[in-house]
């Protein structure tokens, strides 16, 4: 490694930290996806033996299933989403510098031989390329942040629904 490559141990130590703590927060925004539409699918069980509950049994017509499915299925979905997003979806990020090898996070298609990738490590500046990961994936983070966020909210809206709907039943306003 040439001496312009060289990083000093205590930046390389701060970037390396960086890097450990936003793979650390898309982590947790895939777990609490998971618990959080776990917990969602559980609560749709009560909901529906609360709803079961009710006197009379409702008709079934094509708006009836329409708007009983979209408040329990559209949130497990949007938390599904939170899920998805991978390396490949975060937003593009420009080369910026001419010295981006891409040597942290091996790709296939980039590098196809073991070679290559020896010869791609021995040019890289690693704080360049710690830096672009850690842009990379911080990206990546917030994009699971909003998703999170708005899976939430989505899953607040059909309580406040499925309970309205309820409510409505029970005090007869609704048809049976």
């Amino acid at each position: 490694m040439s001496n312009k490559n060289k990083i000093d141990p205590a930046t390389l130590s701060i970037l390396l930290s960086s890097l450990h703590n936003v793979h650390d927060s898309i982590r947790a925004y895939d777990t609490k996806a998971q618990i959080v539409s776990l917990g969602f699918i559980f609560s749709l069980g009560f909901i529906t033996t609360v709803g079961a509950m009710a006197p009379g049994n409702p008709q079934f017509s094509i708006s009836l299933v329409v708007f009983s499915w979209l408040p329990g299925v559209v949130p497990v979905m949007m938390f599904a989403y939170v899920l998805y997003p991978s390396r490949s979806m975060a937003p593009k990020l420009g080369a910026g510098n001419g010295n981006l090898q891409r040597s942290y996070y091996l790709l296939d298609e980039r590098y196809s031989n073991l070679d290559e990738y020896v010869e791609a490590v021995d040019r890289s500046n690693w704080k360049i390329e710690l830096v672009y990961e850690i842009q990379k994936n911080s990206l990546l983070r917030d994009l699971k942040r909003k998703r999170f966020v708005r899976a939430l909210s989505f899953a607040g809206v059909s309580f406040a629904f499925i309970f309205l709907t309820q409510a409505l039943r029970s005090l007869e306003v609704l048809p049976r």
